[in-house]
């Protein structure tokens, strides 16, 4: 069996960058140690090291992962989770076992104070990548992992599944600060607010596997949205966000909900079918930890006219004020604010940006973002009106092209354009890359690291 590897992509320069980068969810394994490199073990004793590589977006930054003694075959080093200037990541520990999370090691890498910390493993506890998060505290001096699992409805009298008047989760809690490791503690929500909004069709494929009955919540990803009460936010694509306190002596152990905006009416047939909401939807929180903005495309499909194929689609934004906790749960319906709207066709930008999509495309005509199809939208944590948008044309790798569009949805504007690396699955099934503020907390002290210290860490190998 073929071991599997990446060969990371040359990145242009960016030593001044100190906005929010794309980083690529999926690390490369390789030696290519840099002022960010950290050090530390696995949990069978093997020494490892971990090395942050930036990029201006559109291009992806990416995270290299050098381990003597271990073989990447069935699955590579993963990004988790990310806050600030930290990162948790998994690395696949066992080749012969299970993919299941007592094969993976568990690290948080720290690039401003060159730690690599191994996290005890979670097990027999059981949580989704996607709903998990990280929270950096005290600018780094210990952080903690939250994710949430193992939700089930509770009835008002018997089991009339019309009756739920609540939802119980768990709640798996770890912090650096103390020696309790990973800690369990129930958790419930009473205010069934999104159900009075945009209640589930009874044709919804999540159901709960022993009561058959709808999830009122499907995380497809987390925010960090930090401070000292440590709040999180858990985000259904498709029907509202679960924020949370998760840190002090006594947590708040009841969630707030806040219902999304309804889905466009193009976009109507996807909810009732349950489709997968990353393809459409994205909801961010800015780097100033104030606002969460939420950006929803429609995608009509492609018609003939005049014997060239044209892609159509719109995003509309939308943004809101992060709300204290507790709050009342049914304001939050007038709370979403529209921002901006921008259709495809009104998309114009520099001439450098169209060339450089013309030749990407392998196309001598004038491009247009009408011929490629695009979904996935990412919202920019910068406090702007930039959207990342990806192109896939879904053929052979041989052949296939990925890109990253940027696009400013206010000024109707394209901003750049930047090839992904193809070594990897194409985007069908879920988007591979996360925004993350990181590049903002590390100092220029780490931009400058001597040929000499480079030398001493490839010796120590």
């Amino acid at each position: 069996m073929a071991a599997a590897t990446r060969i990371p992509p040359t990145l242009p320069e960016c030593d001044d960058h100190d906005g929010a980068v794309i980083l690529d969810l999926r690390c490369y394994v390789a030696d290519l140690p840099n002022a960010t490199t950290a050090s530390g073990a696995t949990s069978s004793g093997l020494p490892i090291q971990v090395t942050f590589h930036a990029a201006r977006p559109p291009f992806l930054s990416y995270l290299c992962v050098h381990c003597h003694g271990l073989v990447f075959y069935r699955s590579l080093p993963r990004v988790v989770a990310t806050d600030a200037d930290l990162v948790l990541l998994r690395v696949p520990m066992d080749i012969n076992a299970p993919i299941d999370i007592q094969s993976w090691d568990y690290f948080v890498y720290r690039p401003r104070a060159h730690r690599l910390d191994l996290l005890p493993n979670p097990y027999p506890m059981c949580f989704r990548d996607s709903a998990t998060a990280l929270l950096s505290h005290n600018d780094g001096a210990w952080y903690a992992v939250a994710a949430i699992s193992s939700w089930c409805p509770v009835y008002y009298e018997g089991n009339n599944k019309d009756s739920i008047i609540r939802w119980d989760f768990r709640l798996h809690l770890y912090r650096s600060s103390d020696s309790k490791g990973w800690i369990t503690m129930p958790m419930s929500l009473e205010e069934l607010v999104r159900d009075k909004l945009l209640p589930l069709p009874a044709s919804a494929d999540a159901v709960e596997e022993d009561d058959d009955v709808p999830l009122y919540h499907k995380t497809s990803k987390t925010l960090t949205i930090g401070g000292e009460r440590g709040t999180v936010a858990w985000v259904d694509l498709w029907r509202g966000i679960l924020l949370c306190d998760v840190l002090g002596e006594r947590p708040i152990m009841v969630f707030q909900d806040i219902p999304l905006p309804m889905p466009a009416r193009g976009n109507m047939g996807r909810f009732l079918r349950q489709c997968e909401p990353n393809y459409i939807r994205d909801v961010a929180i800015t780097r100033h930890k104030d606002t969460i903005k939420f950006v929803e495309m429609e995608i009509w499909p492609p018609k003939k006219q005049t014997k060239v194929i044209q892609c159509g689609w719109k995003a509309t934004t939308w943004s809101m004020p992060v709300p204290p906790l507790p709050v009342v749960g049914s304001s939050f319906t007038a709370d979403w604010q529209t921002d901006c709207e921008a259709q495809v066709e009104d998309v114009t930008g520099d001439p450098h940006h169209w060339n450089l999509l013309s030749k990407l495309s392998g196309s001598d005509t004038t491009p247009t973002l009408q011929k490629l199809f695009t979904a996935y939208p990412t919202i920019s944590m910068d406090d702007d009106d930039i959207v990342y948008f990806v192109h896939s044309n879904a053929i052979s790798l041989l052949e296939r092209l990925e890109l990253v569009i940027a696009v400013d949805v206010r000024n109707k504007t394209l901003r750049g354009v930047a090839e992904i690396d193809v070594q990897k699955k194409n985007f069908i099934l879920m988007p591979v890359f996360c925004t993350s503020d990181i590049c903002r907390h590390l100092t220029k002290t780490t931009a400058a690291i001597s040929q000499q210290s480079l030398i001493q860490l490839k010796r120590s190998w």
